[in-house]
């Protein structure tokens, strides 16, 4: 977010990584409400902390990933599946869990890192 740009999931890995930080935070909260956290108590508040719903909406273009964590939606990630094709969520297998959303642009793969 450096850039002032939200973090946009470019990827089904991504869109999962995204999510598992998101349920950390979420947990992190619940952890300093049972317990005073001087660090956390001095930075500075805004009406939108921990407002995980919006987080949600603006970081993801649907949540069709986490249907991958539920027995209901056993083997929804198969494009070829009924389910899948109604659905429209394309290929969810672990294989393409690392290609990128055609709608999403990717980070430059040859850009340096900074340390």
């Amino acid at each position: 977010m450096r850039a002032g740009t939200w973090p946009a999931a470019a990827g089904s890995l991504f869109n999962l990584a995204l999510h598992f930080a998101l349920d950390d935070a979420r947990d992190l909260q619940d952890e300093l409400d049972d317990k005073e956290d001087a660090v956390h108590a001095a930075l500075p508040v805004h009406r939108d902390d921990y407002d995980f719903g919006a987080c949600t909406d603006m970081f993801f273009q649907d949540t069709d990933v986490l249907m991958l964590y539920s027995a209901r939606f056993d083997g929804i990630e198969d494009p070829d599946g009924e389910t899948n094709r109604q659905i429209g969520m394309g290929d969810l297998r672990v294989a393409a869990w690392f290609e990128p959303f055609g709608n999403v642009k990717t980070r430059d793969p040859h850009r340096d890192f900074r340390r």
